[in-house]
């Protein structure tokens, strides 16, 4: 072997400078045993190839020979040199030279020479009973993750049920898999499933570290009870932070299990409140509008709830003209444009709750009954929305986790098993490790 030092930190990208770098290569003689420490088959020899032609493709065919003739016994740890039974047999690897590639090789049984029981060898690189091995089947599950089982089955050229088989178990044993993360900031939000069906999950989410960590089948309180108190005492203890949607179950199930958790009306929930409070406004202004008055009012929907910033030329020329005609509606504009203000610019509870207070006044003073509503709903969660401004913390993460899963959703054209729905959700977005073995 020759080690060449000194490697150059910059990354290369180009083949043609490639060829050209020398330092900080390892480089060692082809033999057997490079050759299966390549592919990643400890414990075996590749000897030779062939390659089968089988309509307009190539399939590579790798067979191998045992690089020793003993093994070591699973049940009391001594080595046995007497092999019992061989069987030959064919696993999928992954591919070669852009090939479909199998490995060969003899699956040995040996007479323990300790316990006196027979033993199937352990092989490093391949699970027993599986027809893949370890290095193909990680790249099935990576490959069903931003992809439909059935778009990898078909590329793969695999049975649906395989690739299913596979990432089932690899999500599984990550799920599984002990994590050392403390959760300290908690978002809790409900997601449907499919549109104009009242069928619900409850997403619970790592506000800190952006992930999912769990989707429950229900978005029952007594579901997030159960969930929570599956918990120990001293992870309940540490999350001192909920942000969740404006649902009183919740509320009373976190004061309930985290009474030293502070919660925190989300600031984006409370918002579409008020943007419902807008439409609601101009929905009844276009029912009762003349013919000229309903051509004002169409096709504002958005422009109504759409942040005044962002608004290009035209749109502004159009909003304008909506709220010269209908004072009432501007009214409320006005209203909804301060309190997002307030939002953006505050980040002192104190001084938030000053212009939140006069922001009431003037909203109740207005008498339009879908703004007296809002207000009415704001009191009631008025020192949990307050909360927002101690640390600015909000369930926008949340948000975006659940584009994440309705992605997940379209790819799929649904799930018919809410387990298999979830572990897709949690291995896509849950930040887990890899259940490596």
């Amino acid at each position: 072997m020759v080690l060449l030092l000194n490697a150059p930190k910059s990354e290369i990208r180009d083949a043609a400078r490639s060829a050209k770098q020398k330092e900080g290569i390892e480089i060692e003689e082809l033999n057997e045993e490079t050759m299966s420490k390549l592919l990643g088959v400890k414990g075996i020899r590749i000897k030779r190839y062939g390659i089968e032609k089988r309509e307009k493709e190539e399939i590579l065919h790798l067979y191998s020979e045992a690089e020793h003739e003993i093994a070591i016994c699973p049940r009391c740890g001594k080595i046995s040199t007497e092999v019992h039974e061989e069987e030959e047999r064919c696993v999928r690897h992954l591919e070669i030279w852009g090939k479909r590639t199998y490995i060969h090789f003899e699956s040995r049984r040996f007479q323990c020479e300790g316990c006196q029981k027979p033993f199937t060898e352990e092989l490093a690189w391949l699970e027993k009973r599986r027809r893949e091995t370890i290095a193909y089947e990680e790249h099935i599950y990576k490959s069903c993750q931003g992809s439909s089982q059935a778009k990898v089955a078909q590329e793969e050229r695999l049975h649906a049920e395989t690739v299913k088989g596979i990432f089932q178990r690899w999500a599984k044993r990550a799920v599984n898999k002990p994590q050392a993360t403390i959760l300290r900031k908690l978002g809790v939000d409900e997601l449907s499933l499919h549109k104009g069906h009242r069928q619900f999950v409850l997403v619970l989410s790592d506000l800190e570290r952006h992930c999912v960590i769990a989707v429950l089948s229900e978005r029952s309180k007594e579901a997030f009870t159960q969930w929570l108190m599956e918990k120990t005492t001293a992870e309940r203890k540490a999350i001192r932070v909920v942000a969740m949607d404006m649902w009183g179950p919740y509320r009373g199930v976190v004061q309930a299990c985290l009474a030293q958790a502070e919660i925190v009306a989300d600031r984006f929930h409370v918002y579409k409140h008020l943007t419902e409070a807008i439409n609601q406004l101009r929905r009844a202004l276009q029912g009762k509008a003349n013919k000229a008055d309903y051509e004002v009012l169409k096709g504002t929907r958005w422009l109504l709830v759409k942040n005044r910033a962002d608004l290009n030329p035209a749109e502004e020329a159009k909003l304008q003209i909506v709220l010269a005609a209908f004072p009432t509606l501007r009214t409320a504009y006005l209203l909804k444009e301060r309190f997002r203000t307030i939002c953006d610019k505050l980040d002192d509870r104190s001084q938030a709750e000053r212009f939140l207070q006069a922001w009431l006044w003037e909203a109740q003073a207005s008498h339009l009954e879908p703004l007296l509503k809002f207000v009415k709903t704001l009191r009631n969660w008025w020192s949990e929305f307050l909360n927002y401004f101690n640390e600015g913390v909000t369930s926008a993460i949340v948000e975006g986790l659940n584009n994440g899963i309705r992605s997940i959703i379209r790819r799929a054209f649904g799930f018919h098993s809410f387990q298999n729905f979830r572990l897709q959700v949690l291995v896509e977005l849950g930040d887990l490790p890899l259940p490596l073995f």
